[in-house]
């Protein structure tokens, strides 16, 4: 049987939805109806259900037919159907349409038998109530804010506490041992990117409404402790997701609001990044105020390691006041990106100075060796056999000659952060007899090298796994070390992995999280606490 063809009629009441309905002419007089109404189709006929709301009004509806199939086709003023919505559909499945002028619902009964259906509009949305929700925030600030400038108020006397308090703006959270950090920029004109901070990558702020306010709010662990920078105005153009990403670096700067700079002797504000503690923050020993300030300063002096090929590397040595080379509990350290962990972000030496003064560590000596460039560190430090043999063996030889020690493994230790990380935990496996202990900071174990498929399991797990030297591991990972890009491996759950890993070998290895994130702020005081866990007295 065919279906009757489509007719328009006069609409019948509008419903309190804002949608009439009209039967075909043929049709018995339904009268009013409401949202909710229920149609008696005989096989094979059609019935249409004529709309009367605005032109762009949202639907949500659904069609119950329980013993029948059914087709439900919008159609146009002209008769042109528009959509097929259900096809010899049973049920009661959800329908999400738009409406203009003029459309009609048309319900076929495809069934051999006359059914029963039920017509449901579940929500009906007309263009002007299309406004979105409303915004929300996290901050209880930033909505009293918000509220201030829709009836027409200032940013003034926000700015004006802003820079009383300092920023980022802390206030309670009601999740137990968090806060909410609103990290904010004024008056940026296209964007402001946040650089660090509580999160796993780099966070484009939002802009309160119209106004001079830029924003981003998270709750964060009162243990936190992070640096940060803003990137305002951040140059974004034709190019690669990288050479966008990198863009920002052209206006990274320090939160000029921000009370506890970092680098604070720096030439100017783009050298500068800011700082944020948790009230909760763990002492970072060497750091805390209950340390000697007045303890007396080691050496630094500077040096080169040859090489046959002429690749001479730099090198600072750092040696502890009243230094002994006889002492026999001597601890040498080699420590990787030696410039970074000379900065007041990173004071080494002078943690070390108070940490010895004071008896909680043995005499340590640090070589602080220079990575030359960002392309040499990426070639040495990524498990290169080569650069591990090197440093194990003719360098070493220079290294002790020059200090006058001669420790035994288990009083060496190599440290490093990233990919310094990766190198420590590198090549403490592949020379165990030279390096009996490894500080790794932040290792970037998803990195593998080419052609590498290890079905799952992390390069650096992979080597532990085939084969565990007795050497004892500290290692550390950040709470926002997180995967920025969907499907990749990150620092945390790589490092989390390889402590599994050596645990269940029972191999002695032990396993620090802190609320930060890859930054030396964090760093500083986790290769201090590594110290003291290995050599602490």
């Amino acid at each position: 049987m065919t279906s009757k063809p489509y007719q328009a009629v006069i609409p019948t009441l509008l419903l309190s939805a804002g949608i009439g309905f009209c039967p075909p002419a043929n049709a018995e007089n339904l009268g009013s109806v409401p949202d909710s109404q229920i149609l008696q189709i005989a096989a094979g006929e059609s019935q249409a259900l004529y709309s009367q709301a605005a032109a762009g009004t949202y639907l949500r509806l659904r069609l119950h037919s329980e013993t029948q199939p059914i087709d439900l086709t919008l159609v146009d003023a002209d008769g042109t159907p528009l959509r097929q919505l259900l096809d010899n559909a049973l049920g009661a499945p959800q329908i999400h349409v738009i409406v203009q002028d003029g459309d009609y619902f048309m319900i076929r009964n495809e069934g051999s038998e006359a059914t029963q259906i039920t017509w449901d509009i579940e929500r009906s949305v007309s263009p002007e109530e299309m406004s979105g929700p409303a915004p929300s925030f996290l901050s209880p600030t930033l909505t009293r804010l918000n509220d201030q400038i829709a009836e027409g108020g200032g940013t003034e006397a926000f700015w004006a506490d802003r820079a009383r308090d300092g920023t980022p703006m802390i206030e309670p959270s009601s999740r137990d041992g968090h806060v909410i950090a609103t990290f904010l920029w004024r008056g940026a004109q296209h964007n402001v990117r946040l650089w660090g901070g509580p999160t796993y990558d780099h966070t484009w702020l939002t802009r309160l409404g119209q106004s001079d306010v830029w924003y981003a709010s998270f709750e964060m662990p009162v243990t936190a402790r992070l640096s940060y920078g803003f990137a305002p105005d951040v140059p974004q153009f034709e190019g690669s997701a990288r050479e966008n990403r990198v863009a920002l670096l052209a206006t990274l700067q320090a939160d000029p609001l921000n009370k506890h700079p970092v680098f604070s002797q720096a030439s100017d504000r783009f050298a500068q990044r800011s700082m944020v503690e948790g009230s909760k923050a763990p002492v970072q020993p060497g750091l805390s105020k209950v340390t000697d300030p007045n303890a007396p300063a080691g050496a630094l002096r500077s040096s080169v390691l040859t090489t046959p090929d002429g690749a001479n590397r730099r090198v600072d040595y750092y040696t502890p006041a009243h230094f002994d080379p006889d002492r026999s509990d001597t601890v040498l350290l080699v420590l990787f990106d030696g410039p970074n962990y000379q900065t007041d972000r990173a004071p080494i030496p002078r943690m070390l100075d108070r940490l010895i003064a004071e008896g909680r560590l043995p005499q340590v000596v640090v070589v602080l060796i220079d990575p030359v460039d960002g392309d040499q560190r990426d070639v040495d430090l990524t498990c290169n056999p080569e650069f591990a043999d090197l440093l194990a063996g003719d360098w070493m030889t220079q290294i002790e000659a020059a200090l006058g020690i001669a420790p035994d493994a288990a009083q060496r230790v190599l440290a490093g952060s990233s990919y310094g990380g990766l190198a420590s935990a590198y090549i403490a496996h592949r020379h165990p007899d030279v390096f009996g202990n490894g500080i790794v900071l932040s290792g970037s174990f998803w990195w593998a090298p080419e052609g590498y498929d290890g079905q799952g399991r992390p390069y650096m797990s992979q080597l532990w796994m085939d084969n565990a030297p007795e050497v004892r591991l500290w290692m550390s990972a950040g709470l926002y070390e997180t995967g920025r890009i969907p499907g990749t491996v990150s620092i945390l759950e790589t490092t989390r992995h390889l402590r599994d890993i050596l645990t269940l070998q029972g191999k002695d290895v032990t396993y620090r999280e802190y609320a930060g994130g890859h930054d030396y702020l964090v760093w500083r005081g986790a290769l201090t606490e590594g110290l003291l866990d290995l050599f602490g007295q």
